[in-house]
């Protein structure tokens, strides 16, 4: 494997890592997210918990995006 595939292979790992890791915490804080976003609104509560669901799909989307424009 040359310098730059490990770089590369370096670079992905830590970006999934970090997304990962970003998006547990999100789900793990979640209920209370919704809890105290219900008290004032239960619409905007649930509409916060499809947000955070729909997100992934977002970036995932976004991210095969770039990658076919730098084909």
């Amino acid at each position: 494997m040359s310098d730059k595939n490990s770089q590369y292979d370096a670079r992905t790992l830590a970006a999934a890592a970090a997304i990962f890791i970003g998006f547990a915490l999100i789900i793990f804080f979640l209920p209370n997210i919704m809890l105290a976003v219900g008290e004032q609104n239960r619409v905007l509560a649930g509409a916060v918990v499809i947000g955070v669901l729909v997100l992934p799909f977002v970036g995932l989307w976004l991210r095969g995006r770039m990658r076919r424009k730098g084909d």
